[in-house]
């Protein structure tokens, strides 16, 4: 199968209209605005290492459930979430998310340092270095760009999580149902 360029699928159409739709009325330029939100929904960050395909190639799947199954899917909003309670260096984040998911997560150095670099770069963290034992470390600290893109980022993504999770205990009563019946 042979994927089209963005500007090439007909969905695109469809989700500008759909925005469109939501546009209060009296509001100047509907279309304008809708052609503005769509280019910059398409220019997030968030999808800066993943291809904005998937989110519209199929309106009626949701492509979060595919991005909760990758290791970098939740990892920039958990990390923002991380470092809004207490500056970390890397390791430590990652030691963090090892426990708070009960050892169920853990995220590789190839994918954590590489986020945080980004981070720093879009300005969302801040790192310096601090010296322990004669061994460097950069702690990262979220920044005040950093607390309102993790606001953004909870808010939008709060319903996108919801909707996962039921679906995954959709196909968990679907698959283990005649189980859960034998138990009860």
């Amino acid at each position: 199968m042979v994927f089209k360029k963005i500007k090439d699928l007909p969905i695109e159409y469809e989700i500008k209209q759909f925005i469109k739709s939501k546009i209060h009325e009296g509001m100047e330029n509907p279309e304008q605005m809708a052609e503005n939100i769509f280019r910059n929904l398409k220019s997030h960050w968030i999808f800066g290492k993943r291809s904005f395909q998937p989110w519209v190639e199929s309106p009626d799947v949701n492509p979060f459930v595919n991005m909760l199954l990758t290791r970098s899917g939740l990892l920039p909003l958990y990390t923002l979430h991380i470092l809004s309670q207490d500056g970390m260096f890397g390791n430590e984040i990652m030691g963090e998310i090892e426990k708070r998911t009960h050892r169920t997560w853990s995220p590789t150095p190839g994918t954590v340092y590489p986020l945080l670099k980004e981070l720093e770069i879009k300005k969302f963290v801040e790192g310096r270095w601090e010296f322990e034992k004669d061994r460097p470390r950069r702690i990262y600290k979220i920044t005040k760009k950093g607390r309102q893109e993790y606001n953004i980022l909870k808010a939008v993504l709060k319903q996108h999580i919801e909707e996962a999770i039921n679906v995954f205990n959709a196909i968990l009563k679907d698959i283990y149902a005649s189980e859960t019946e034998i138990k009860k």
